[in-house]
């Protein structure tokens, strides 16, 4: 792997509430009650965020599959956690065994090709279980323990680098700043934080959440709601170009920034530090219920190739509402984008109150596949879920009764990174070959999120961050 100066540059935008990246959709409803009434909105919704999606493959895999605990997932991350902790130990007790200056720059250079060999392995070990899942060779459970791993390792080798970045800066006139930054960087796309909380899943310290991945040869998506807390991950290495000398300018970065998310550009502006030049920038977007991070491509043309997403689910999205009434029961769905958060809720027809229900999701491609449970909707009446692939049908039963009320909804497109303002029909797709409820839904199949580390960002004033 070929060093690479980088940047971290973070463009702050400070939003007072942006709501949950969620679309108007489009429903339709079978009569099949005694008071049974719909409402549909196909119009696209121009004030949320963009998101990144895969880049369209004719081999796509999206499935959905539950978390809970798994000691053999947890043994084999913990080995990986330890293995990475010695190699690190043996770098300290090298680099204190080593006297002489030329010497420990030897070691030093050294060191760090090796940690650019196994980041290099590490990618590849990503990119094969890429493919191997979305071709159905690897379990949704294997995907995402192994991803696990990757981040264990990435975690603990970064570690490393920082140890040998702080010996180089013992050493008068001696520096590798650039080639750690350009190390630390690229073990930062192998994290995320869906991949950082596998490990606590799988050790049972988070309580069990649906998850939702969707994987191409190149990348991956992974979202899931935990505690009312929206996680979404994205990876696609199609959008990473080799390495060239035509680069970006920071001016060109900004202006892909604005096109990128323009409606927090729009709406809350963006302010950065100045930099030198690099091949990748991070853009940090914080708001007061989450934040968004894109990593970008800065080499020519420059593109989003990696987001992560934490949201809190804390009101209504600003989404048209579908409403269906049946027996008593009013079942209101704020439809969303695959992989995406909506909103469920349940009310007495007549009065309004909230509704206990229990809710499930039938998808295709059996109009009578069994329903699989999400929730019970909470005190008022409301449950947040990921949304499906494809067409679905949700179902509520009022806890401890027999009365039912369903309505069928269609995911609606996402405002894509890349596309023109309120625009979903640019570079990317969500479309699937094989969807399927669960093929796994006995072990641990995904990471959950811990909450305590997804409260509200602070709001800062811009800065340039190194790694």
């Amino acid at each position: 792997m070929r060093p690479r100066s980088v940047l971290f540059a973070v463009f702050l935008l400070v939003s007072s509430g942006v709501g949950a990246a969620s679309l108007p959709g489009l429903a339709a409803s079978s009569p099949d009650s005694d008071a049974l009434s719909s409402t549909a909105d196909i119009a696209q919704n121009r004030t949320q965020t963009n998101v990144l999606t895969l880049t369209q493959s004719s081999v796509q895999r999206t499935n959905f599959t539950q978390s809970s605990a798994n000691a053999s997932a947890a043994l084999t991350i913990r080995d990986t956690r330890i293995s990475r902790q010695l190699n690190t130990k043996r770098t300290e007790t090298t680099l204190d065994s080593v006297d002489v200056e030329s010497e420990r720059q030897a070691y030093i250079r050294r060191a760090l090709t090796e940690v650019e060999i196994r980041t290099s392995e590490l990618r590849q070990e990503e990119r094969e279980a890429f493919r191997r899942h979305s071709t159905g060779e690897l379990s949704t459970t294997g995907l995402t323990v192994q991803l696990a791993r990757i981040d264990t390792a990435s975690e603990q080798l970064a570690q490393n680098v920082t140890r040998l970045n702080d010996a180089a800066e013992d050493i008068e006139g001696f520096s590798v700043r650039t080639r750690v930054d350009a190390i630390q960087l690229e073990l930062q796309t192998l994290r995320g934080p869906m991949r950082d909380h596998t490990a606590e899943a799988v050790r049972g310290e988070i309580p069990s959440s649906r998850v939702y991945a969707s994987t191409t040869a190149d990348g991956v998506v992974l979202t899931t709601i935990s505690d009312d807390t929206y996680v979404r991950e994205v990876y696609d290495g199609s959008r990473r170009v080799p390495t060239s000398n035509a680069q970006l300018t920071p001016e060109e970065i900004d202006t892909l920034v604005r096109q990128s998310y323009p409606t927090l550009w729009e709406r809350w502006g963006s302010s950065g530090g100045s930099a030198r030049e690099s091949d990748v920038w991070i853009t940090e977007i914080p708001y007061r219920r989450g934040k968004l991070t894109a990593f970008i491509d800065k080499d020519t043309p420059g593109r989003v190739f990696k987001e992560a997403q934490t949201l809190r689910l804390n009101r209504t999205p600003p989404t048209k509402q579908m409403n269906s009434s049946r027996v008593g029961l009013r079942l209101t769905v704020h439809p969303s984008y695959p992989g995406g958060p909506m909103l469920i809720k349940v009310e007495n027809a007549r009065t309004g109150d909230p509704v206990r229900a229990d809710v499930s999701i039938i998808s295709p491609p059996q109009s009578n596949t069994d329903p699989v449970p999400i929730g019970t909707t909470n005190s008022s009446g409301a449950l947040w879920a990921v949304s499906p692939q494809e067409n679905f049908t949700v179902q509520a039963i009022k806890v401890d009764t027999q009365s039912v009320v369903d309505m069928r909804v269609q995911p609606v497109e996402p405002n894509r990174v890349g596309a023109p303002n309120g625009s979903s029909s640019s570079n990317g797709s969500t479309g699937s070959t094989d969807v399927t409820e669960s093929d796994e839904i006995r072990t641990v199949e995904a990471p959950t999120v811990s909450t305590s580390t997804l409260t509200s960002q602070s709001l800062a004033a811009p800065s340039l961050r190194r790694r």
